[in-house]
């Protein structure tokens, strides 16, 4: 009988990350790992744990865990700045899409109908939003992107305010989650109006904390790799690439901010972009899987 942890040893001697075979795993996760809704994506993760300082990424066939510098829960502050910088974020959220995506596109078109959690038609059309909401920021980020922060990004929050709060209306059977719903919607409605009333000031605090992080990241990953040059876990020049570039972005943050607005925008419509060219492609590949089953007379 052999548990998750039994296989973590080389955590502790330097290894970045463990990769284990479920096979290898007999007894189910113990209560201290904790499902984590929020991580820097990674390809083929279908749940992430976390316990203390245990980070396991969970896919079909394996656990791929690392372990973070810092416990989120403990030091939450420490961990976005060692742990999850943004230069890192917008790396593996990139890496990921693509990877994904294109596996996605890759796998034989059967076995995709088989593990389908969406029908065709649903992923396709989600993929269009996706392209036309990756055009909408890439015409943002050319032609208006204060009109991003002054009606873009209130419009959205309201609009999710909105929805939330006609998801509770219409579950009025269910009193409880109706409510819950209703309140939550109504305070994401209000940021949302909030956010058209004051623009100006939270996009000046955005600018704020996004300098605040990038030199903190900065420093922290560029003396790491100074000090640890033979023994960095994710190797010397992966760790001084994060660490420059975190410092680059966060000298664009005070000498040219619409300049990293600029960009940070054009890279979150290529990330978009990505997911919605690669969602289309699924969907189609479904469609015609669905037709070839069909034509067989293979019923689903």
């Amino acid at each position: 009988m052999s548990t998750l942890e039994s296989y973590l040893d080389a955590l502790h001697q330097g290894v970045f990350q463990v990769v284990v075979p479920k096979a290898l795993v007999t007894e189910p996760l113990e209560p201290g790992w904790k499902q984590s809704a929020i991580n820097v994506p990674s390809p083929d993760t279908i749940a992430s744990y976390r316990k203390g300082r245990y980070h396991a990424h969970e896919t079909v066939s394996e656990y791929r865990v690392h372990m973070d510098r810092y416990d989120p829960e403990k030091n939450p502050i420490m961990h976005l700045i060692d742990d999850a910088p943004l230069a890192l974020m917008l790396h593996e959220t990139m890496e990921t899409v693509f990877v994904t995506g294109k596996d996605a596109t890759r796998r034989d078109p059967l076995q995709r109908l088989a593990d389908q959690h969406m029908t065709w038609k649903f992923r396709m059309g989600l993929g269009i939003v996706l392209v036309a909401i990756g055009v909408t920021l890439l015409l943002t980020a050319f032609y208006g992107t204060l009109s991003f922060f002054a009606v873009t990004l209130p419009a959205l929050v309201l609009i999710l305010g909105l929805i939330a709060i006609t998801k509770g209306v219409q579950q009025r059977n269910r009193k409880e989650h109706a409510d819950k719903d209703i309140i939550r919607g109504s305070i994401v409605a209000i940021a949302g109006i909030a956010l058209f009333i004051f623009w100006k000031l939270y996009l000046i605090l955005i600018l704020l904390v996004l300098a605040v992080w990038l030199f903190s990241s900065a420093v922290v990953t560029l003396l790491r790799a100074y000090r640890e040059r033979a023994s960095v876990t994710k190797g010397f020049w992966y760790t001084l690439g994060l660490g420059v570039s975190s410092l680059v972005l966060g000298i664009l943050a005070i000498t040219l901010p619409g300049g990293l607005v600029r960009l940070l925008i054009f890279l979150l419509a290529g990330i978009v972009l990505m997911a919605g060219a690669f969602m289309v492609l699924d969907g189609y590949g479904l469609r015609n899987a669905a037709r070839l089953m069909e034509e067989g007379g293979v019923s689903r």
